[in-house]
């Protein structure tokens, strides 16, 4: 039976070896290969299950539950000439683009209609378009709660549509972990189709008007951190409030407009929506019962299927706490739609961004088990960052599930992200073709690569586009497979372009604007790298020096000899592309000869995003963080306590920005049609 467990593990899509950074194959053990295959939902325990499980898998390739046409395909006419069928004069349909179900010999079956190409703006499909990045949560003013919210995205996006930019990028707005505000990454969220209700405004909110203030948010405000815990009790003392009051002039009057379009979001919502607030409101009981509690992992046996009759008891006799963590999501999307009406008015739409994954312990994967595989986990073969590879601790999508769904859980995901927004970025976008699974409690070098089917993945991809007319962009950093960046590009799906990454690494000299591709989004870097004032300086690497990120003496001193030879580097191609005149350039070689200071910043900085015009890439991102000159990295990756991950506010609020113009200074930049 040996040669049918290894068909079974083929048809599943794992890769029997991986090559690491370094090149070293490893080839993939039957363990590994055994944990992957019963996550999946496949009994190996046996040869008759085995055998079992293989002849299922051919027989749903040879006749697919779903099928993903192109627009011009006669799609009747087909099944018809291939079935058989007696219906065979009735064959000349064309659906249009979209998921449909058809009937055919008692047969149900899955058709999508797909275009062949992501939807792109003709301001970026005829020409190029800038965008301001900026992590929302990190946005101060003088009115805001600790917090940016979606008040002060609204002002933002009217402040940089001013300066001629088109979008505005943000960190993903995920759903994260209400009961423990500190776990604060948006990149391991608790849903990846919900919104974080921490960027409510409460003050825009109007039961606000008929409920009482919260205090303490002076101090809140004026914290370069922003403080999770003080901000989510401060709301939440007033959330409660405004739900009471509601209740009361809203819900329980018939016939209240406000009433009636919550309503609404909640039917549209469905049982995602369902689920999530069920969720939130077991959350809240069982923290209450034990503080330690985080999620649906430690909750009774009975309590970690959202199907079982005690969920559905406590979900009716607790209707209220449901309601109210419905209520909230309410406002959240009211207000991000509200902000995005402003943001259209001045030209600026949302840039928004699905992380890779969530966290185990959420209300994602307590609501879908099926679909997502919480005993495996997500990461990367060893590569130069990382010598032992990485184990990100997020579980994949089952591409079997998936495929047996229609893609029905990719397309919600993906149409809930491109709500309000007019562009989504996907994290680590590779994982539409194959993602690395580890098996829980294991090491990187005992997972192994999964391949999902990467046209279908597209065609969806390519669909939800179309449907909901949002451009597209893959991060395709890192480990990128043979031809995966080409199908993309033939997909109009936008590649990512960082400065930083851009260099012939035989000799250290950066790429000219000129080798950026069209279909591309360039810029400095992400938020897992440093400001261009914290590169510049060597910040980031004093900071890993500090806290014990580089292995020794050697791997530190190499790091910061590589980096003065970049800087040059960086100091050539400006002036060779006339981004920075001679004597610009000889202050910045001056100054990299001294280590890099901020003294030259506003000589370095306008230079830099001048190159980053020049290219011919149909978006360009400008960090807020370069704008004001800040130092300290959003996110340094391998750190939890060690640095303030996703805490730290920019250093001006929004009404500083707009009283020094600093948008309109970086906006003049790319806003001149000679540069």
């Amino acid at each position: 039976m040996r040669a049918a467990f290894e068909r079974l593990a083929e048809l599943a899509g794992i890769a029997p070896s991986f090559a690491d950074y370094f090149g070293k194959v490893t080839l993939v053990g039957d363990e590994t290969k055994a944990a992957l295959l019963q996550a999946m939902g496949f009994d190996v325990s046996s040869d008759a299950s085995i055998v079992a499980a293989v002849e299922e898998l051919e027989r749903e390739d040879r006749d697919p539950s779903s099928v993903i046409l192109s627009p011009s395909t006669p799609v009747l006419r087909t099944y018809a000439q291939d079935k058989r069928s007696r219906r065979a004069g009735e064959s000349q349909q064309e659906l249009p683009l979209g998921y449909h179900r058809i009937v055919e010999n008692g047969r149900e079956r899955t058709v999508i209609v797909a275009p062949p190409q992501c939807y792109l703006p003709e301001e970026m499909s005829e020409g190029r378009i800038w965008a301001l990045a900026t992590q929302l949560y990190g946005l101060r003013s003088e009115r805001n709660w600790g917090i940016g919210d979606f008040t002060d995205l609204r002002t933002l996006a009217q402040l940089a549509g001013s300066a001629g930019a088109h979008a505005i990028a943000l960190n993903p707005l995920h759903e994260l972990h209400p009961s423990e505000p500190q776990a604060c990454s948006p990149y391991s969220p608790s849903s990846r189709s919900w919104l974080n209700v921490l960027y409510v405004d409460v003050t825009a909110v109007p039961d606000f008007a008929e409920s009482p203030a919260a205090e303490e948010l002076e101090r809140l405000r004026s914290g370069r951190m922003v403080e999770y815990s003080g901000v989510a009790r401060a709301k939440r003392a007033v959330f409660e409030p405004l739900f009471g009051s509601f209740q009361r002039r809203h819900l329980e009057r018939p016939g209240d407009p406000r009433a009636a379009e919550f309503r609404a979001f909640v039917r549209d919502g469905g049982e995602s929506l369902e689920r999530l607030a069920r969720y939130e409101a077991l959350t809240e009981h069982f923290r209450k019962r034990d503080g330690n509690s985080f999620g649906w992992l430690q909750w009774p046996a009975p309590f970690q299927n959202p199907e079982s009759s005690e969920v559905r008891d406590f979900a009716r006799a607790n209707r209220d706490r449901v309601d109210f963590y419905l209520y909230l999501q309410w406002l959240a999307d009211r207000q991000l739609r509200a902000a995005s009406v402003t943001a259209a008015s001045a030209g600026v739409g949302f840039y928004r961004d699905l992380a890779v994954g969530v966290d185990r312990n959420s209300a994602d994967v307590w609501s879908d088990r099926a679909t997502i595989l919480e005993s495996v986990s997500l990461g990367a073969p060893p590569d130069a960052l990382n010598a032992l590879g990485q184990n990100w601790g997020l579980p994949p999508l089952s591409p079997h599930a998936l495929r047996a769904q229609g893609y029905a859980p990719l397309a919600r995901l993906l149409r809930a992200n491109m709500r309000h927004a007019t562009i989504l970025r996907i994290d680590h976008v590779m994982s539409l073709r194959r993602a690395f699974w580890i098996p829980l409690g294991r090491t990187p070098r005992e997972g192994a690569y999964v391949n999902y089917r990467f046209d279908d993945m597209l065609a969806i991809v390519a669909l939800e586009s179309a449907l909901n007319r949002c451009a597209v962009v893959g991060e395709d950093l890192g480990t990128v497979p043979e031809g995966f960046r080409e199908r993309m590009q033939a997909a109009r799906t936008l590649s990512s372009r960082l400065v930083y990454f851009e260099r012939d690494y035989h000799t250290g000299r950066f790429h000219p604007p000129s080798d950026y591709p069209k279909l591309a989004v360039a810029s400095i870097g992400t938020h897992d790298l440093p400001p261009l004032a914290g590169w510049w300086t060597g910040d980031d690497l004093g900071l890993r020096e500090r806290i014990g990120l580089f292995p020794d003496e050697t791997t530190a001193l190499n790091a910061t000899n590589e980096r003065r030879h970049a800087r040059f580097m960086l100091v050539e191609v400006l002036e060779q592309n006339g981004c920075a005149g001679a004597e610009t350039a000889a202050r910045l070689r001056a100054d990299a000869e001294a280590g890099g200071t901020l003294a030259v910043y506003d000589l370095l900085m306008p230079a830099v995003y001048r190159f980053l015009s020049k290219t011919p890439s149909v978006l360009s991102v400008v960090a807020i963080e370069d704008v004001l000159g800040e130092v300290e990295a959003i996110n340094v990756p391998g750190t939890t306590d060690q640095h303030p991950n996703w805490r730290r506010k920019h250093i001006a609020t929004l009404e500083e920005i707009e009283r020094k113009g600093l948008l309109e200074k970086i906006g003049a930049i790319f806003n001149d049609p000679g540069r």
